[in-house]
């Protein structure tokens, strides 16, 4: 290896880079260098006589991607290796096959917003009140439903073959119905990119093969985030060619709720035969004292890859544990300390981040900064994308590309104001529908659409002229074209020459848009195009719109915190029922509650020099002022109780008397206990039904009860078959390893409750729930089976 790619490696990184073809899982801890690694293997095989056309890296965000490219591009200058996201990755795929997804090639990506306002048109088609079922919940149904690669046609069948609730009832109606909608929009959303890739690559072997071959290197990382569609992905990729490399930690596996599944990394050994393991256990992030506890914590967990995290960093001051009265006594004493740090310690505002599970506990925070005059950044806010005058305007650049775009054509047809009203709408679309006429083409036709108005009619002749117009730009540079339209609109009259802020900040966002555009025009010249700069405003991310260097103090969700760091971190509310969050709380589902731990990890692991973990004895919910009780995470960390209202130059005239809460926190410590002991039973349980440790270069890892429905299909590599998503519902694609279905009548014993019998069972697949009664107090309980700790007793 060349001196320049080795030198500053250290011998489990340069294990990595080192390794040439099969398959290879790099378990890399927070803050170890892995994009390093993956950049630097990349430039390895390039140095070894690989193609860069045959390598292909894959990560989760465009800047994680962009930061990857960079590494590798200064490495080996350039090099072709194409550095890309999933969901990029699969339209480009999808652009070059969507025949064979029933879509053209001019499909646009439907965002959060385009698909509420299609699903909500969707039920108001099926007679049914959104108000009643929330679009937003259905989708995120649906989205789950598509991760787990079941169509619309599987979902559909699978109800009419098994009895359901009254909601998978309306999601029998209104999945096929939101799917139809989209084809007839040639329009996808982030899900589909993903399950037509999958379809596509199960549907053609041809295909699958010659992009296996195309392919030969395939790099991942964050597999541990990776959900079962991605997973099929990387396995198609990965048949004949097994020169698969992962990266990640089980210990970051924090997205479960959309879908990630954190057994795809920890039976990677068992997928991929002969896999070689390399642990990246140094640290160069964070002090000694931060890892301590980090290790505390995450060695609670039992669905993990056991690492030990060190550095040589200095060993840093404690990890600090404050208590404070209620939300608004945390919210100012941390104020107070930033601005006290900044003015008299010499540090930056941006060397500051403040954590939290939810985002309703920044309201506090933000009253706080302000009055202490801390300025600040909410990262994972609204996008610049998602802004309405943005949106707007790619709506204009969406109808062009794609004039059967609906939502796009019913987003701009009346702004700015044309006299265009809702029923004058309905009548072009229904009209276009019933023509196979696109939607410019319906109103330039307007004298033909019955019971159209002639004011209407007149509107609707003038934007179909406008629109017209347009396309004689469209093969002009992208910032020419969003040009044209801004003026020709008259787009911004309304707001030039007003004196109001808001005005004032959508006319700079216009300004920021047609600077994006001429940034995109100019980055990569002649190869430019509409299709091009709407992709990549469509799967731009909320990670990519934080600001680096902002000078600002910045405050996120912990699931948005993922993959920074910073100076300085404070992590609030660690409470019962916060984080954890309540649901995992009330259940006591012991992965959910290992998620939530996770989640904590990685907000401990974010801070580079000093850590603050904060709860209130009080916490406002719904206007109501409740007891708080400390998280029982706090008592598997040593940390250093700190007290706020006596440290020096802080500016807070309160007295906090905690002799109140100290018998909650008693009662919280008692729980913890009692749940340290059910977490060795759950161990004891798994162990006795049948569950083996898995071996690695490291020693046993602890025992892994997960199911993973798509194992046993695909770990044959001479051929690739996927389980399809009607096999799932039906219960016969790879039954070994889906959830028990714990029919009534079944035995079952759970680390908790013990014995119990099955006497009520309803839904299917994932969603089965059964109601237990248990023998030593005939208590009965219902849990979801795929969730629960329960274990059928007589099986093995």
């Amino acid at each position: 290896m060349s001196e320049k790619f080795a030198s500053d490696l250290t011998p489990s990184q340069h294990a990595a880079v080192e390794h040439y073809e099969g398959p290879l899982l790099v378990l890399a801890g927070p803050g170890s260098g892995k994009t390093r690694v993956i950049s630097r293997r990349i430039a390895r095989l390039v140095e070894r006589g690989v193609d860069p056309r045959q390598i292909l890296a894959i990560t989760f965000t465009n800047k994680a991607a962009a930061e990857m490219a960079g590494r590798v591009e200064a490495l080996m200058p350039g090099s072709t290796a194409w550095v890309s996201t999933f969901h990029r990755f699969c339209a480009r795929l999808l652009r070059q096959r969507a025949g064979a997804a029933g879509l053209q090639q001019n499909y646009t990506i439907f965002d959060d917003g385009d698909q509420q306002s299609l699903m909500r048109q969707v039920l108001s088609d099926l007679n049914l009140d959104a108000s009643s079922y929330p679009p937003g919940r259905l989708l995120h149904k649906i989205g789950r439903l598509k991760n787990e690669m079941v169509t619309a046609e599987d979902f559909a069948r699978g109800f009419d073959e098994r009895v359901g609730d009254h909601v998978e009832a309306v999601l029998a109606k209104a999945y096929p119905a939101y799917q139809q909608a989209l084809l007839n929009a040639n329009a996808v959303d982030f899900d589909d990119l993903l399950l037509h890739v999958v379809r596509l690559l199960h549907e053609n072997e041809d295909l699958r093969a010659d992009l296996d071959e195309r392919y030969r290197f395939v790099l991942v990382d964050e597999y541990q985030d990776t959900n079962l569609a991605q997973y099929a992905i990387v396995r198609a990729l990965s048949q004949n060619f097994p020169n698969l490399c992962v990266t990640g930690d089980p210990d970051q596996s924090i997205y479960g709720w959309r879908g990630a599944r954190i057994e795809n990394i920890l039976r990677f050994e068992r997928d991929y035969a002969g896999a070689k393991v390399v642990r990246l256990e140094e640290n160069f992030r964070s002090t000694k004292a931060i890892l301590r506890v980090a290790d505390e914590l995450i060695a609670h967990n039992v669905q993990r890859k056991p690492k030990r995290l060190k550095t040589d960093n200095d060993e840093g001051p404690s990890v600090r544990r404050a208590t404070f009265r209620d939300g608004r006594h945390e919210a100012d004493m941390i104020a107070a300390e930033i601005s006290q740090q900044v003015r008299e310690l010499g540090r930056r505002y941006d060397d500051f981040a403040i954590f939290y599970r939810v985002n309703s506990l920044s309201r506090e925070l933000e009253m706080a900064l302000a009055r202490h005059k801390v300025p600040y950044q909410i990262a994972a806010g609204v996008s610049f994308y998602d802004r309405a005058e943005i949106k707007d305007l790619l709506a204009y650049l969406r109808v062009l590309y794609n004039p059967l775009d609906v939502v796009a054509f019913r987003r701009i047809v009346n702004k700015p104001k044309r006299a265009i009203g809702e029923t004058t709408q309905r009548r072009v679309l229904n009209f276009a529908a019933s023509r196979s006429l696109t939607l410019l083409e319906a109103a330039g036709r307007a004298g033909d659409i019955p019971q159209v108005s002639k004011a209407a009619f007149g509107a609707l002749k003038k934007f179909a002229a406008l629109m017209q117009g347009f396309t004689e730009t469209l093969a002009a540079p992208v910032a020419t074209l969003l040009t044209r339209i801004v003026l020709d609109t008259n787009f911004t009259a309304e707001w030039q020459g007003s004196p109001r802020e808001d005005d004032q900040q959508r006319l700079s966002n216009v300004n920021e848009l047609l600077t994006a555009a001429a940034q995109y025009d100019r980055e990569v010249g002649d190869e430019g195009s509409l299709e091009g700069f709407l992709e990549q405003t469509s799967l731009a991310s909320e990670v990519d719109s934080i600001a680096d260097d902002a000078g600002r103090a910045t405050m996120m969700t912990l699931h948005a915190a993922k993959g920074l760091e910073f100076p300085c971190v404070y992590v609030v509310a660690v409470e019962h029922g916060v984080l954890p969050h309540e649901r995992a709380a009330k259940t006591g589902d012991l992965r959910e509650l290992e998620e939530e731990r996770r989640l904590l990890f990685v907000g401990v692991t974010r801070a580079r020099e000093e850590l603050t973990i904060t709860h209130a004895a009080k916490r406002e919910l719904r206007g109501r002022p409740l007891p708080a009780i400390p998280s029982e995470f706090l008592h598997e960390m040593t940390l250093e109780h700190a007290d706020f209202d006596r440290s020096p130059g802080i500016e807070f005239d309160t007295s906090f008397d905690v002799e109140d809460f100290s018998q909650e926190a008693e009662e919280s410590r008692v729980e913890s206990r009692e749940s340290r002991v059910e977490s060795r039973e759950s161990r004891a349980t798994q162990k006795a039904s049948g569950g083996s440790p898995e071996s690695s270069d490291h020693g046993n890892d602890r025992d892994i009860p997960f199911s993973h429905p798509l194992s046993p299909q695909l770990s044959t590599l001479n051929s690739f078959k996927l389980t399809t998503g009607a096999q799932l519902l039906r219960g016969d694609g790879g039954a070994a390893d889906l959830p028990q279905s714990f029919g009534v009548g079944q035995q079952v014993r759970h680390p908790r409750y013990g014995l119990g019998t099955v006497i009520a069972a309803d839904g299917f697949s994932r969603n089965r729930r059964v109601t237990v009664e248990f023998e030593d107090d005939r208590s009965r309980k219902t849990f979801v089976a795929a969730k629960s700790p329960l274990q059928p007793v007589g099986t093995g």
